[in-house]
């Protein structure tokens, strides 16, 4: 083809952005060749399934920041008066980023076409750099945006931002992000750098809202995750010999499998095997199976990840999500809701009641409630109801309320299942929920415990669940066998979310890592303790055989 029939074929296909973004810029390869580049399955499905704002946890390698990069160059060139900017997580970051994903893919599109392209400014430095372009449009790389709106951005390795520069994760968070308007486009991604920051918990926020099954408003983030398994090029050569697996390895493979609903190769398998004896405790965190695998913890889990991630395959989405009203128990459908105006929109599923079965008649509830205890770090109220016969999650609520809201809407969810069996905890601030639901839930269907008073020889029933150092593994114990009898009933990938924190500290006590909670786990846990202390209830039978005489009426 020669360069009049080549120029003339580009500019029939200039219209058409999946085009460009195959065929019109080069990159260096991780060989330091020069190729063009071309799109992987995984960064085609991004693009194709991409929201406005989107959090994207990812392996390692995946080339999520070379794609998004040249998508925004693409952008800026082809559309006029729009700003694009790429935060990097530092000074040698951002030069290089403008270096390789801006300046390299932009210096070497065709002679012709990159003489199209009016130069207004351009700059570059040891801490980034900028073009701006005649048709009003500009492509900028630094480590932050202090003023001015940006149309498109990318945040590139946002987790490592957190973990390593807080000042900065926090102006990212107040300034940044604030300056993109709703109808423009966030990407924000990162691979997982522990728990805790706003990465961590943008991405749990992104996971319920997925994981509920709503429609995503433009406040909303959409959550994307990609592992290794997806991209082609993580497999190894099996040896003649075949594969040799361990028992925890087989057990391991077998969860990822069920959790994913995915098939994996010996070649997958064996390439894994081969970069864990590498990576060693990084592995989850450099090339996570699943989402919560990513940012498990590498303190002493109170429990294991073998278990939990087996229980993941059993999150869903719940069948209907409710804003109840606490002291009436009206209940309106969220979605009508998050449709009204700007105000009203909600990012988080705090608040909600999600529903994943309405009551069965012929079932008996129990519930669990976790009064939130007013820590500086915001801690939150929690109940759960599950069906006595299997454990099984039917309703979830977690968020803010005080105490006698609180109390209203335990009363309320409890009835509606059936006047179900209710485990309120008996904390400092619980004693005040306490208070307030007897007065409105019939004492005989709250959980007592016997106080026995040493100094009169008394015995006084006391309303609720006290949590304690000693009280901690009863929940804690049979919870594991749940776990590890495939039967945790957990259907909320928040409360398994939490299990993946919840840790020894060096005294030994149970608690969430710090910068996590725990109490969607507690409420579950004591949820699931109620099944066993449930008192018999006798149901009265109705005498088919007898008559009733009409003048009896």
């Amino acid at each position: 083809m020669t360069e009049a029939e080549q120029r003339l074929f580009i500019m029939t296909k200039l219209s058409n952005p999946w085009w460009r973004l195959n065929h019109l810029y080069k990159i260096q390869n991780e060989k330091g060749e020069l190729v063009t580049f071309r799109m992987r399955p995984a960064q085609r499905q991004l693009f194709r399934s991409m929201h406005n704002k989107n959090i994207i946890l990812k392996a390692r390698q995946l080339g999520f920041s070379t794609a998004i990069d040249i998508y925004l160059l693409d952008q800026a060139l082809f559309i006029p008066h729009l700003k694009c900017g790429i935060v990097a997580q530092d000074k040698q970051a951002a030069s290089e980023i403008f270096r390789t994903k801006i300046a390299v893919p932009f210096d070497h599109l065709p002679d012709w076409l990159r003489a199209s392209f009016t130069i207004v400014e351009r700059r570059s430095g040891a801490s980034g750099g900028y073009i701006l372009f005649g048709h009003g449009s500009s492509i900028q790389v630094a480590t932050s945006f202090r003023s001015g709106t940006v149309q498109r951005l990318h945040i590139s390795e946002h987790g490592k931002i957190c973990a390593k520069y807080p000042a900065k994760a926090k102006e990212l968070r107040t300034g940044t992000l604030n300056a993109v308007s709703d109808e423009c486009i966030i990407f924000d991604e990162s691979t997982a750098e522990g728990v805790g920051g706003d990465f961590y918990e943008m991405s749990n926020r992104a996971q319920e809202i997925t994981a509920s099954g709503l429609l995503l408003t433009a406040q909303d983030y959409k959550f994307h995750f990609y592992a290794w398994w997806q991209d082609p090029k993580y497999s190894a050569r099996v040896p003649e010999s075949g594969l040799k697996l361990s028992r925890e390895k087989m057990t391991y493979f077998s969860a990822v499998e069920k959790a994913m609903n995915i098939t994996l190769t010996d070649e997958q398998k064996q390439w894994y095997i081969n970069k864990e004896t590498e990576q060693r405790e990084e592995m989850k965190q450099e090339f996570p199976s699943t989402p919560q695998e990513a940012f498990l913890t590498s303190g002493r889990r109170v429990f294991s990840a073998e278990s939990t991630l087996q229980a993941e395959s059993f999150c869903s989405p719940p069948m209907i999500v409710y804003d109840i009203e606490p002291v009436t128990g009206a209940k309106t459908k969220a979605q009508s809701l998050r449709e009204g105006n700007k105000n009203e929109l909600q990012r988080t599923l705090m608040n909600y009641l999600l529903v994943w079965e309405l009551p069965d008649p012929d079932e008996e509830y129990v519930c669990g409630a976790d009064t939130a205890e007013g820590l500086e770090h915001g801690d939150r109220s929690s109940l759960d109801v599950v069906k006595r016969s299997n454990g099984e999650q039917v309703a979830h609520w977690f968020g803010h309320l005080d105490a006698e809201l609180f109390a209203h809407l335990i009363s309320q969810v409890c009835r509606m299942y059936n006047n179900a069996f209710v485990g309120p905890e008996r904390n400092n601030h619980g004693h005040a929920v306490i208070l307030k639901l007897r007065e409105l839930y019939p004492t005989r269907y709250i959980y007592n415990e016997q106080h026995l008073d040493q100094a009169y020889d008394d015995d006084t029933p006391r309303l609720g669940w006290l949590t304690t150092r000693q009280s901690k593994p009863v929940l804690t114990e049979g919870m594991k066998t749940l776990l590890n009898n495939g039967i945790s009933g957990i259907r909320w990938s928040g409360t398994l979310s939490e299990m993946n924190t919840y840790v020894y500290d060096a005294k030994g006590s149970m608690n969430a890592q710090e910068g996590c909670f725990d109490d969607q786990l507690m409420s579950y846990m004591i949820a699931q303790e109620m099944r066993a202390r449930m008192p018999v209830r006798v149901k009265q039978k109705t005498d088919k055989r007898r008559t009733t005489h009409w003048m009896a009426h």
